[in-house]
């Protein structure tokens, strides 16, 4: 099966957004937050098999978003695995049939690339985002889909646009990607709770202690 014959909201000059390139650090996951039918999930999938091989979590409960189930779609796991399998990228996926607060929980490796594309409620993206944020591994990127809809648009210009620790580096079409600092920042802190990191100098604003 072609990738783009997958249902789903990408295009194909996207891949080059979700291409996990050969030379990033082998050891670091993939973690996808909503898949549906899996043509994200087969896009990051064939990337990081041509580079370093990393696994894909994809997360998604597959019960049907507000949308989806209102056209019919209540279930997509079947769907999304038969996709899986046509592509040829089953053994580099390991779906995890849960919510991303339910995932969340239990997650214990760094993070390389973090897609979020669950739902777009700016709540929901929020939580999304800021309950994996603590995952990412230095120089780890972080994709947010739908950015032309209000809460992934909010959530980048709240969370990523003013950043010490994000810099967005790609921008194509509705999909904004965010790299995370290399430096493992340690706080110097003065009288004003202003923080000079004293291995890069950047400085961040802390809260009264």
């Amino acid at each position: 099966m072609s990738r783009d014959t997958i249902q789903g909201c990408w295009q194909h000059e996207r891949f080059r957004v979700h291409y996990w390139h050969p030379t990033s650090p082998s050891g670091q996951a993939i973690v996808e937050l909503g898949s549906w039918k899996g043509k994200s999930t087969v896009w990051l999938a064939k990337g990081t098999e041509a580079g370093q091989g990393d696994k894909v979590y994809s997360i998604d409960p597959h019960s049907g978003s507000k949308a989806h189930v209102s056209e019919g779609e209540m279930n997509t796991y079947t769907a999304f695995l038969t996709n899986l399998t046509e592509a040829g990228v089953q053994a580099t996926v390991v779906p995890l049939v849960t919510t991303s607060a339910g995932a969340v929980k239990h997650w214990q490796e760094g993070i390389g690339l973090l897609w979020i594309d669950a739902t777009h409620e700016y709540e929901d993206v929020k939580r999304d985002f800021l309950s994996w944020e603590p995952h990412l591994l230095p120089g780890a990127r972080v994709a947010f889909h739908d950015c032309d809809q209000a809460g992934p648009a909010q959530l980048v210009k709240e969370y990523i646009n003013h950043s010490n620790d994000f810099t967005i580096v790609q921008h194509v079409d509705t999909i904004v990607v965010a790299e995370r600092s290399k430096c493992v920042h340690h706080w110097v802190i003065n009288s004003n709770n202003i923080g000079v990191c004293k291995y890069c100098g950047r400085q961040k604003k802390f809260g009264r202690r």
